[in-house]
């Protein structure tokens, strides 16, 4: 890091040592980065890129335009891997599949997301996006106690690269005592507030359209039973979004203490009861169960979904009954522990075919 660069922006930090989901930083090109989950090798960070320095962008900061690639699906993904070098993306032995993982010596600038609220809030907001943001962090604050410290402004507004007509608003709750007060106590952010509401089912009406365009097996009727359980508080008519991240110290799988190995080429359908769902809400999304015994396995049964893609984590409760179709895999724990089976919902290779859908 640049002494000009913390002087001029006190969000950015010197890389940790044990990166966060959601988490962004520039590398040494000034392509953007965003922290992919909390399972994390410690030698590269597992991510992807979502903006690239381009005259043409319509994002901005220190006088550089920005062209988003990253609009929220695999495939896009997939794509802004095809624009880095080689040594971005790696073998990685723990998902058993090509990913990208920037090396940490690529890493120019590492940004704070708790940081950059503490500005603004002590700064004072510089246009409407960081008065909202402040806003909903002030709300999470003073409604359910929770220390600002503890709370961070996420997507292009940490990096003050947001677009004032474009940009969404983000929020990060940081650990898992606290993301689950707010998962439970929603509903009382928005009590005796005025221009205060929760996010309703219309409001969701574009995002489901896109799932359904990546993913056309999802009926109206499928999306709209997953996101009328979808969360967002809304200010006025300016909904935030706020992502519940587990430190690294709570992470329940760390990088390297399991390895995974698809056994079929096609994703596959099973059927499951949700047993345990205390890390659904978390990225990835994981949850327990047991499915029926399967042939391709030797007459074994699936005990865990891993849910990578975004539409459907954090939506399914203990007692749902669900149909997924994913890439089944082997896991292999290191500790020696018995080999078990999961389904993976977000894969490079199962994109477009991969989804959750509740059995109501």
């Amino acid at each position: 890091m640049s002494g000009v660069d913390e002087l001029t922006d006190p969000a950015c930090i010197d890389l940790p040592t044990h990166v966060r989901d959601r988490d962004i930083f520039h590398d040494t090109e000034g392509r953007v980065f965003v922290v992919l989950g909390n399972i994390q090798p410690s030698d590269r960070i597992l991510s992807f890129l979502k903006y690239i320095p381009d005259s043409s962008g319509e994002w901005q900061s220190s006088g550089i335009k920005y062209k988003r690639i990253f609009w929220g699906s695999v495939s896009s993904t997939v794509d802004g891997m095809s624009l880095l070098p080689s040594d971005y993306i790696i073998a990685d032995s723990h998902f058993g599949t090509d990913l990208l993982e920037p090396p940490r010596a690529n890493v120019a600038k590492y940004f704070s997301p708790e940081i950059r609220l503490k500005e603004i809030i002590e700064s004072g907001p510089n246009d409407h996006l960081e008065e909202l943001a402040k806003r909903g962090a002030d709300t999470l604050h003073d409604v359910l106690g929770i220390s600002y410290e503890h709370i961070g402004v996420a997507g292009s507004i940490l990096w003050k690269g947001h677009n004032l007509e474009r940009s969404d608003i983000n929020l990060n709750i940081y650990g898992f005592d606290n993301s689950w007060s707010l998962h439970e106590n929603y509903e009382s952010l928005i009590e005796g507030r005025e221009v205060t509401r929760l996010r309703e089912l219309v409001d969701w009406k574009h995002a489901m359209a896109r799932v359904h365009a990546r993913i056309p097996i999802m009926k109206s009727e499928d999306l709209q039973n997953l996101f009328v359980r979808r969360k967002a508080l809304c200010l006025g008519d300016v909904c935030i979004g706020i992502t519940p991240i587990l430190l690294p110290s709570e992470s329940p799988i760390y990088y390297g203490s399991e390895s995974y190995t698809a056994i079929t080429t096609e994703p596959m359908t099973i059927k499951m009861e949700i047993e345990e769902a205390e890390f659904g809400i978390f990225h990835p999304a994981i949850y327990g169960g047991q499915s029926p015994s399967l042939d391709v396995i030797n007459g074994e049964s699936v005990s865990r979904i891993m849910v990578y893609d975004g539409a459907f984590g954090g939506l399914l409760r203990t007692g749902d009954r669900v149909e997924v179709t994913g890439t089944l895999q082997r896991v292999v724990p290191t500790n020696g522990d018995h080999t078990f089976y999961q389904i993976m919902v977000g894969t490079k290779s199962g994109a477009g075919k991969e989804y959750i859908r509740l059995l109501v």
